[in-house]
């Protein structure tokens, strides 16, 4: 059984909503459009992704040889590691390979393209340029996405200004982790099930979930705002009296 009280609380609440009504909507009208107009003129980037599979090998050998790749035993952890995605995973996210598709694409003068002299093919403070640890926590973090599905399929996701240069990526890291099994005699194989290529459609921004966020933190923002000024207007009346 519904209280009294409550609907009378509920009847005033929806009184100060309806009594703002207008700035609710202004403000919800205001906010889907600013956040349009920004999602419109952000970057628009480009997702491209391979997959590949690995098949089992034989034991022996590939604690040693992981260990030799940078950063690999702070991943997974060698002891960790079961299966060949597994020891995929700790290949395709380790130093080793993040530096070899800077340099393969020369990534470091992409990534700080308002630091490179064009012109003079340099960089226009010689004496501070960007560092490859920065480079490689961009890519790391903002561009390239590994992921294993629970069958033990691989995805490399790249997310780029440039789709072909996207699906270059993506591709690429395939010969980098190929190139790592081959020196380290890790015995593993892959295979590309499904090749990157070049996407047609951005990924983001998404206008569309853009413009649901704004309106939909709008109407938050502004009921607290109707309240707010409804307290404000009832303790003038109150002072008045």
């Amino acid at each position: 059984m519904v209280d009294h009280n409550d609907e009378i609380n509920l009847l005033v609440y929806w009184n100060v909503i309806w009594r703002r009504k207008i700035m609710l909507i202004a403000l919800f009208t205001l906010s889907m459009v600013v956040a349009m107009v920004i999602s419109m003129l952000l970057p628009k980037f480009y997702g491209s992704e391979t997959v590949i599979m690995s098949s089992t090998s034989e034991p022996g050998g590939l604690g040693t040889a992981l260990s030799s790749l940078p950063f690999a035993g702070a991943l997974t952890g060698v002891a960790g590691i079961q299966t060949p995605a597994d020891k995929i995973m700790v290949i395709l996210k380790s130093r080793t390979v993040a530096e070899a598709v800077i340099r393969k694409f020369d990534l470091l003068r992409i990534f700080n393209e308002t630091h490179w002299d064009t012109a003079k093919g340099s960089w226009k403070n010689p004496l501070k340029p960007p560092l490859l640890v920065d480079a490689v926590d961009m890519l790391t973090k903002n561009v390239t996405k590994i992921s294993k599905s629970k069958e033990g399929f691989i995805t490399v996701r790249v997310e780029w200004k440039d789709p072909q240069l996207a699906a270059d990526m993506a591709n690429f890291y395939v010969t980098a982790l190929t190139t790592i099994l081959n020196e380290k005699a890790i015995n593993i194989t892959i295979q590309v099930i499904d090749k990157a290529v070049p996407a047609e459609r951005k990924s983001r921004p998404k206008i569309k979930v853009n413009m649901m966020l704004a309106g939909v933190l709008s109407i938050f923002i502004g009921i607290f705002i109707a309240f707010f000024l409804e307290c404000l207007k009832n303790q003038k009346l109150q002072t008045n009296t």
